[in-house]
C-alpha cells in the first residue's frame, strides 16, 4: 500500500512539473522560433548589428524557421524605428522583393529617467493571438507572508527594468532614429551559412538555461509602441498560402516539451550542431543602409523556340475553277 502511494505521489509531482510548459507548443510556425531566446540574444548584444548576427548564427537554439519550405532555415532581417520615447525592433524574413513576413517585434517604452519597459510580441500569423513575453525577476515580498507570521516570504514575479542592457541604451542613444539591416532578399552576408531545419525532438530538446528569466504575459505594457508598429506590419503572401494548405495541427499534449534547464549562467557547453547545407549558396553582397530593398539581379530567360510550321502559309486564298453552266 505504501509503495502504491509513493508511486502515485511521484507521478503527480512529475505531471505538475511538465504542465507549465505545455502552453508553449501550439502547432503553429512560431513553435520553431524561440521568443525567449531572441530576448536573451538581445540582452547580450551591444547593438542591432551584433544582434542580427547572433540571431542568425548556427546552433543558437533560437531560429528553426523555414517559412517558405525551401529546406533551409530563413535569414532573420532586423530593422528598427522610433517614435517619441518608443522603440520598435522588427524581426523579419524575406521571400521576395515585396514579400516579407514579420516574425516578432521587440517593443520598448521609456518612462522616467533610466527606466525602460520591454516586451517581445509574436506575430499573429505565426503565433496564437496575444503571444507576449517579457523579462522578469522574482523578489521576496516582506510585508505579506504566507502561512502566518512565521511562514516564508512570498515569491513575487515583477517586470524588469531593462535600461542596463547595452542594446537598449544603444537604441536610446543621442541622434538615434532608425536602423535597417544592410542585407536584403537575395543578398546575404558571407558569414551566414543556411542549414536544414532541426528535427522536432532535437529542436525541443535543446537546453535553454534562460527559460525561467522570461515569462509569458497576457497584456501589453507598451501600448504606444505597439500602435506605432501596427501601421507598418508586414505580412507575406507566401506564408499565407502555406497556412491555407497546412496539414491539421497535432494536439499539444502529443508534442514533446522544450527542456526547462534553469541552471545559473548562460554557458550551454558543447551543443549539437544542425546539418549544414553547403551547395547552392546565394550570392552575397552588402546593401546600402539608406537604399530601399532591391531584388537580386537575374538574367532574362532564353526565348522559347517557335512552334509554327517551317512552311510559310500562302499569301492569297486559292482560286476556284469556273463552273460550267
Amino acid at each position: 500500500m505504501k509503495t502504491l502511494l509513493l508511486l502515485a505521489s511521484m507521478s503527480a509531482g512529475l505531471a505538475a512539473v511538465a504542465t507549465p510548459q505545455q502552453a508553449d507548443s501550439t502547432g503553429l510556425a512560431g513553435d520553431q522560433f524561440s521568443l525567449r531566446g531572441a530576448l536573451e540574444l538581445f540582452r547580450q548584444s551591444k547593438d542591432l548589428d551584433a544582434f542580427e548576427k547572433s540571431i542568425n548564427a548556427t546552433g543558437n537554439g533560437v531560429n528553426n524557421l523555414d517559412l517558405d519550405g525551401n529546406g533551409e532555415v530563413d535569414f532573420i532581417h532586423v530593422r528598427a524605428s522610433a517614435d517619441a520615447e518608443s522603440r520598435v525592433v522588427v524581426l523579419q524574413a524575406a521571400f521576395g522583393k515585396d514579400d516579407q513576413q514579420d516574425i516578432a517585434t521587440i517593443q520598448m517604452e521609456r518612462g522616467a529617467e533610466a527606466t525602460v519597459t520591454l516586451q517581445i510580441l509574436g506575430d499573429a500569423m505565426l503565433y496564437p493571438e496575444n503571444t507576449i513575453v517579457e523579462p522578469s525577476e522574482s523578489i521576496k515580498e516582506q510585508e505579506g507572508k504566507r502561512g502566518g507570521p512565521l511562514g516564508p516570504a512570498a515569491q513575487v514575479t515583477v517586470w524588469m527594468n531593462v535600461w542596463a542592457w547595452p542594446c537598449v541604451q544603444w537604441c536610446y542613444g543621442p541622434g538615434w532614429w532608425e536602423w535597417s539591416s544592410p542585407w536584403y532578399w537575395g543578398y546575404y552576408p558571407g558569414w551566414w551559412n543556411p542549414w536544414r531545419p532541426w528535427g522536432w525532438s532535437m529542436w525541443w530538446g535543446y537546453p535553454r538555461p534562460y527559460w525561467g528569466w522570461y515569462q509569458p504575459v497576457h497584456f501589453c505594457r507598451v501600448n504606444h509602441a505597439n500602435s506605432v508598429y501596427m501601421h507598418r506590419r508586414s505580412m507575406s503572401g507566401t506564408v499565407q498560402r502555406r497556412n491555407d494548405v497546412r496539414p491539421a495541427q497535432r494536439a499539444p499534449s502529443t508534442r514533446p516539451m522544450e527542456r526547462d534547464d534553469r541552471a545559473p549562467g548562460i554557458d550551454r557547453g558543447k551543443q549539437p550542431t544542425p546539418p549544414v547545407r553547403t551547395p547552392g549558396k546565394p550570392e552575397r553582397k552588402p546593401a546600402e543602409r539608406t537604399a530601399p530593398n532591391r531584388s537580386p539581379h537575374r538574367t532574362a530567360p532564353a526565348p522559347k523556340p517557335s512552334r509554327s510550321s517551317p512552311t510559310a502559309p500562302p499569301s492569297q486564298p486559292p482560286q476556284r475553277a469556273p463552273t460550267k453552266r
